[in-house]
């Protein structure tokens, strides 16, 4: 849902569902490391994953990379949680109850996101 309220396309849905972002025309270079980075982490092989790590370094600062990480942590977090407490997730036609109901758009998040930001980046 946080995906549709923040614009992608039921194409882009689809080139992330199989997995295919890497030769996707459909994302930029900046988008696709990010996701290939996330993807390393989650997998645990960013570590030894000395070209994913090259190209993270060519396209974000210092600080983009933490807010990539720290965002990545965090869902890998949640997910660990929610897999081992076998927790059962909302259906998907609740959920689009609730985007509705809140309202989120990325207009939203990024005006929330740059209360945080510092003056070089507002």
């Amino acid at each position: 849902m946080l995906g549709q309220a923040l614009g992608l396309t039921d194409a882009e849905f689809d080139a992330l569902q199989e997995d295919n972002y890497r030769d996707s025309p459909l994302f930029n270079e900046r988008e696709k490391a990010a996701m290939w980075w996330s993807e390393a982490m989650t997998l645990n092989t960013a570590k030894r994953d000395d070209k994913v790590w090259a190209e993270v370094r060519r396209l974000f600062s210092d600080a983009e990379i933490v807010e990539i990480s720290y965002a990545c942590g965090m869902f890998n977090m949640i997910n660990r949680l929610n897999d081992s407490f076998r927790t059962e997730l909302e259906p998907e036609e609740y959920n689009r109850r609730q985007h509705g109901a809140v309202k989120v758009t990325r207009a939203t998040l990024d005006e929330y996101a740059c209360r945080f930001c510092g003056p070089e980046q507002n």
